[in-house]
């Protein structure tokens, strides 16, 4: 029996069926009852291999028959047994409820064993999902969760742990499925976990966590691999590809989709080789390779019909169209782009494409104002877009089309060299996010709910394989449609209401005039470094120098920080690293020199390389006050403050755990404030964050910190109860500058138009004026000493950057924290 149970499990059907029909011939003709019994128990677990060798209703008729003779012995445990099959039976063939029936069948549960009544329970759950009862399906998988631990069944627990994970994020709860994913793929369970991996990398994904879910899906592919899964392998290659477009890898992508095609070729699985040919032949002509095959291939999968009806020929037509212009041909372009027409149900990533095709065919032929209309009209899309859960298809489109948007409109502009209509191109697609209302709305019921059905059926699909799948694609394509045409109204109402132009280039000018401040605006292109300064007079437009080897500076400049924020004073490696560090400081200052001049005030809105350096410790700007903007919009455009709330206090002070000298530092932080110290003060916990940051006008925190490279809301500070992630941060801020005393969390990774993203922007996003934070790890004791002197300069009244200048002058080292944002003090609204 225990055999044969293992090899239905891992789909050896006809060796179970041949074992179980052995051991049914042993007791045939038997009519004592335990021949009886076992015959019945035999013919119970014969049924699983019946429905996949002959069919649902001969395996049915099979477990009936079992059954009938459970109910002649008068034998409860299995009479029970019998249901729990049967509904396992419907679950396999997706009548989940017919499934429900069958496990509602089962009333006495002290008949079974532990494991048995783990089965009962987790099975319920999978058929709740699968009827679209979440809270139902939560409840019983909790049940089944509790009977694994209470009786030490490791396997049991990582299966109904699993499937809590992917409950929350059919619900759309991406904190806490991406929490519980990775606490269970910590246990040491031993299970096959294809499966749970794939689930693992689509909620890493959809968090924006892309780099953890293509390390999670290169040994979901491994695995694959090794066990001859081919419709497997091609899936977990098309996914990784997926992610591979959305941190811009195109020759990764073409690499994991030719895996892929092969993969799937062998199993003869034609719908899923043309979509992953169109996707190929996409990367290709983003890339611009291979474009006459890609014309005559993409014609041939959208059947060479000039209107094209389902999304992947609307797709194929819109490829075909961008490849012909990029060949030089942009009147046949137009015509194919033309007769596709509109639709309404397009999804974002193709109307951003459609976009960028237009724009190429408008420059092609010489009608430049068309041309910048359709790339305003991107950015305007993606702007829409920014706060949005997609699918990882569609947020892959979205980060391949943007990026060649904003490198097409950029071309354009440094073409033309103004210095003003490169700031404002530039502000384009860098000021996207803080050109969007950082108090989110409420989110939509109508398209929570459809996302809500559509990730059910997708993970329904998941489970139970290719098969199921196909048979669910017309629901999920139903669902899809529904889904882009509720984003597509979503997005154009926020396109009007919520999203704002980019600053201008006068707009700039005035406010960089009115507040005495010199503007850098740095960005990288074509493989240079270039700058737009505004300070006294027009603006102009410089080229500081080719950009790899100016980015390897900075990251060995940081690399050096960190070392020598680990070594003792008295180490003899600390004076050869102080070395190094002001040899590299010197050498980026040297190229930035140009563009920062040589006094007064300034504002840096710096690029991708550049987000991440420690503009404090720069030798020409010592004793300068500098501000950080992830945009120049920002700067200009930065919350307004109409007034302390009523109620909220002036300062708070918190702390996390691990960390030395926090206690006194806290205690000093308050008194400078004025406050009096707090007895029996301990490390705080989440809750207390959360409340300061709602309800006090300056928020200083030392915690550990952890920056999230890819997916800035899920950054953290570490306090008693665990990690506080930004997502969970109040919105709006009632806290105007912010004071985080952590390590790293002034690092930065970018999205497509180079705008940087952290925990201090998505602080900003918020709605904090300022934000003072690291880029660099830095010893505790020099920290608290900097971090007390900055708030002794606040309360006294100088502003953020002022103060901090003024602080590193006395304590270089405190030089790895900048202040990002806006200018702020202390005074009166």
């Amino acid at each position: 029996m225990a055999a044969a149970r293992h090899a239905n499990e891992v789909g050896r059907f006809e060796d179970a069926a041949e074992s179980l029909d052995e051991a049914l011939g042993l007791v045939a003709g038997r009519a004592d009852r335990d021949a009886r019994w076992l015959w019945a128990r035999v013919l119970i677990t014969r049924a699983w291999a019946e429905l996949e060798l002959r069919g649902h209703r001969p395996a049915l008729l099979m477990l009936r028959e079992a059954r009938a003779a459970a109910v002649e012995l008068d034998d409860a445990l299995l009479t029970a047994l019998s249901w729990i099959q049967e509904g396992l039976l419907h679950g396999r063939v997706w009548s989940y409820e017919a499934a429900l029936t069958a496990l509602e069948q089962v009333t006495d549960e002290s008949v079974l064993d532990p494991a048995q009544r783990w089965a009962l329970h987790l099975n319920r759950g999978q058929a709740h999902l699968g009827v679209g009862r979440s809270a139902d399906a939560a409840r019983e998988t909790e049940v089944a969760l509790g009977l694994a631990v209470e009786h030490g069944l490791p396997e049991q627990e990582f299966k109904a742990r699993h499937n809590l994970a992917k409950l929350a994020f059919v619900d759309g709860d991406l904190g806490r499925a991406l929490v519980l994913m990775r606490a269970v793929d910590a246990t040491d369970a031993a299970v096959v976990r294809d499966r749970a991996r794939l689930d693992y990398a689509e909620v890493l994904a959809e968090a924006g966590l892309v780099d953890a879910a293509r390390r999670v899906l290169a040994d979901a592919l491994a695995t694959a691999r090794a066990a001859s899964h081919r419709l497997e392998e091609g899936e977990i290659g098309e996914r990784i590809a997926r992610c591979d477009l959305l941190v811009g890898d195109l020759d990764g992508a073409r690499d994991h989709l030719r895996g892929a095609l092969a993969a799937y070729r062998t199993r003869q699985a034609h719908g899923l080789v043309r979509d992953a040919e169109l996707l190929r032949l996409t990367v290709d002509v983003a890339a611009g390779v291979r474009l006459a095959e890609a014309v005559t291939s993409l014609t041939r999968l959208a059947d060479g019909r000039g209107l094209a009806l389902t999304p992947a020929d609307r797709d194929a037509v819109r490829v075909e169209a961008e490849a012909r212009v990029l060949l030089g041909d942009p009147a046949s372009a137009e015509r194919r782009l033309d007769a596709l027409g509109e639709d309404d149900v397009d999804q974002l990533g193709a109307r951003l494409h459609t976009t960028l095709v237009r724009a190429r065919i408008h420059d092609a032929r010489g009608r430049s104002e068309e041309a910048a209309a359709c790339l305003a009209e991107g950015s305007r899309l993606l702007a829409a877009q920014q706060f949005r859960t997609s699918s990882l298809e569609l947020r892959a489109a979205l980060a391949l089309h943007a990026r060649r948007l904003r490198a097409f409109d950029l071309d354009r502009a440094t073409a033309a060299g103004d210095p003003d209509d490169v700031l404002a191109t530039v502000e384009r697609w860098r000021a996207i996010s803080h050109r969007v209302n950082p108090v989110a709305a409420p989110t939509d019921p109508e398209l929570v709910d459809l996302t809500r059905d559509l990730r059910r059926l997708r993970q329904l699909g998941a489970v139970g394989g290719p098969e199921h799948a196909r048979e669910l694609a017309p629901q999920v394509a139903e669902l899809e449609a529904q889904v882009a045409e509720r984003e597509w109204v979503l997005v154009r109402t926020a396109g009007s209401a919520v999203t704002g132009a980019p600053v201008t280039a006068d707009e700039a000018r005035a406010a960089a005039a009115d507040r005495g401040t010199t503007v850098v605006e740095l960005l990288e292109h074509d493989g240079a470094w270039h700058a737009v300064v505004l300070a006294d007079g027009p603006a102009t437009l410089l080229r500081l120098g080719d950009a790899a080897p100016a980015a390897a500076l900075v990251t060995q400049l940081r690399r050096d920080l960190r070392a020598r924020a680990t070594l003792a004073p008295s180490s003899p490696m600390a004076a050869a690293l102080h070395r190094a560090t002001q040899s590299s400081l010197t050498r980026v200052d040297a190229l930035l020199a140009p563009a920062l001049g040589d006094s007064g005030r300034l504002v840096v809105v710096p690029s991708q390389s550049l987000a991440g350096l420690p503009w404090n410790l720069l030798p020409s700007l010592a004793g300068r006050p500098v501000s950080v903007a992830p945009s120049l919009t920002r700067w200009v455009r930065g919350p307004r403050r109409d007034g302390t709330p009523p109620g909220a206090a002036t300062a708070r002070a918190l702390y996390g755990p691990g960390l030395e000298h926090t206690g006194p530092e806290v205690a000093a932080v308050r008194r400078a404030w004025s406050q009096a110290p707090r007895g029996g003060d301990g490390p705080a916990r989440s809750e207390d964050v959360v409340a300061a940051l709602a309800g006090a006008r300056v928020v200083h925190l030392a915690a550990h910190g952890t920056h999230e490279a890819q997916s800035p809301l899920f950054s953290s500070v570490r306090m008693a109860d665990g990690p506080v992630f930004a997502h969970e941060l109040p919105r709006p801020l009632t806290a105007e500058h912010v004071v985080l005393a952590a390590c790293d969390v002034g690092q930065f990774s970018t999205r497509a138009g180079e705008e940087p993203l952290g925990l201090a922007t998505a602080l900003l996003s918020l709605g904090a004026h300022s934000v003072l934070a690291a880029v660099a790890p830095v010893g505790d004791a020099l920290a608290a000493e900097a971090m007390v002197e900055h708030h002794r300069r606040l309360a006294a009244g100088a502003d953020a950057t002022a103060a901090w200048a003024e602080v590193v002058a006395a304590v270089p080292a405190a030089g790895v924290f900048s202040v990002y944002g806006s200018e702020w003090s202390a005074g009166p609204a």
